[in-house]
């Protein structure tokens, strides 16, 4: 991932991504989404400069904010919901919730009515719209409760207020619901950027969405745990276990939001988590999350960390030093992959430049002279549209050291 807000952030990288989406939705005009990943769509896309991202169902994103997700069914007062099944939260069965936003417009269809090809759903219109489904419909809601939302805004206790807002990434309440038509789920999804947010199949069945909430609540009660333990040095170790792509033990964490908070909170847990971070950095099972655990590293050590830094910057320029004169231009989009190993280097490299910029280490001078001359050596690497920002950050790395001396 290129940093956000530089021009290496609006490389076409990015439009590989999204162009691989295209094409297999298009290849497959009837295709249910699965939008376990589209949070990792959204959120890469929305740090690249693309103007047109809108709100998408997530139903690991929505799971893990929501302090309430129920199974209800509609009554015959629009936005109001019956409780049958509560999956996480307090509310019990036979409660009403009401969920203004979530009323359909009085000439609403129920989803029947709705386009069931991909390319019908994507130029929006109805599909854009919130269906109105016959009493008794069920749909999943997940919901964070008003007074919740009201201490997260401000830090005050204050609990007044029963409004329901939205779990979702963005807030819009239509993402952060499941429609239930016969045996088939629905959710409002962009299909594409740019394009609109509209309904339609959802790929999983409703007990496997009931399974994977259940999930998310275990692992956030492990995660909770483990933020609780006072140790640094254990308190890393158990981050460490949340913090990996594959199944280890009991803990699958594929789950995003849990693989996200891991290195922030490895950061604040102090000197003691040092040994820890180095040994997910040196670990390639973590290679692709180098970027936050460099992050983490600077943040648990502090400027003691410059020396470790600049040995680990070192060991990059000579892996760019073997590797960037064989590549082919425009290598970056040659394995457009969302953990491609070059970007994950790349990313890697620049983290430790940025990282560096705070510790004032004097010897990351000549590291940062050797590395940027190296990169504006090779046309390749020093490549206009985005990746010469490795020699431009070298260039800030140096001029802060020697402001310094």
């Amino acid at each position: 991932m290129i940093s956000v807000g530089s021009s290496a952030g609006q490389h076409p990288a990015s439009v590989s991504h999204l162009g691989q989406m295209r094409a297999s939705l298009i290849n497959n005009p009837m295709r249910k989404l699965r939008v376990y990943s589209l949070l990792v769509l959204v959120t890469t896309l929305a740090t690249s400069a693309f103007p047109g991202i809108r709100p998408s169902f997530s139903l690991d994103y929505s799971s893990w904010h929501a302090t309430h997700v129920v199974l209800v069914v509609t009554t015959g007062t629009d936005g109001a919901f019956n409780v049958i099944e509560s999956w996480k939260g307090d509310l019990k069965i036979g409660e009403q919730v009401v969920v203004p936003e979530l009323r359909p417009p009085p000439d609403g269809l129920p989803i029947s009515r709705y386009p069931t090809s991909w390319v019908e759903a994507f130029h929006g219109g109805l599909s854009e719209r919130v269906p109105r489904q016959a009493v008794g419909s069920r749909m999943i809601l997940f919901l964070k409760s008003g007074a919740a939302a009201s201490v997260a805004a401000d830090g005050t206790e204050r609990t007044e207020g029963n409004e329901w807002q939205s779990a979702a990434l963005f807030g819009e309440m239509k993402v952060s619901a499941l429609w239930i038509d016969g045996d088939q789920l629905y959710c409002f999804a962009q299909l594409m950027n740019p394009g609109p947010t509209v309904l339609f199949a959802f790929e999983d069945s409703q007990d496997k969405v009931r399974r994977r909430v259940a999930e998310i609540i275990r692992v956030q009660s492990e995660v909770a745990a483990a933020l609780a333990e006072n140790d640094g040095a254990r308190r890393a170790a158990c981050l460490r276990r949340f913090h990996r792509r594959i199944p280890l033990g009991n803990v699958h964490s594929d789950i995003l939001p849990a693989r996200l908070l891991a290195p922030e909170e490895l950061g604040k847990s102090g000197p003691a988590a040092l040994p820890t971070i180095r040994g997910m950095l040196d670990d390639p099972a973590f290679a692709d999350s180098a970027e936050a655990l460099v992050k983490a590293l600077l943040a648990a050590g502090g400027e003691a960390v410059g020396e470790e830094l600049n040995n680990r910057l070192r060991q990059d320029l000579a892996f760019w030093r073997s590797t960037g004169p064989t590549l082919p231009q425009n290598w970056w989009n040659q394995d457009p992959s969302p953990h491609a190993p070059l970007r994950d280097r790349y990313s890697q490299t620049y983290q430790l430049i940025v990282a560096l910029e705070q510790t004032n280490y004097p010897a990351a001078r000549a590291t940062a002279v050797e590395l940027r001359d190296f990169w504006r050596s090779v046309p390749q690497l020093d490549d206009p549209s985005g990746l010469s920002q490795i020699a431009e950050e070298c260039d800030k790395l140096i001029e802060k050291i020697v402001s310094s001396e």
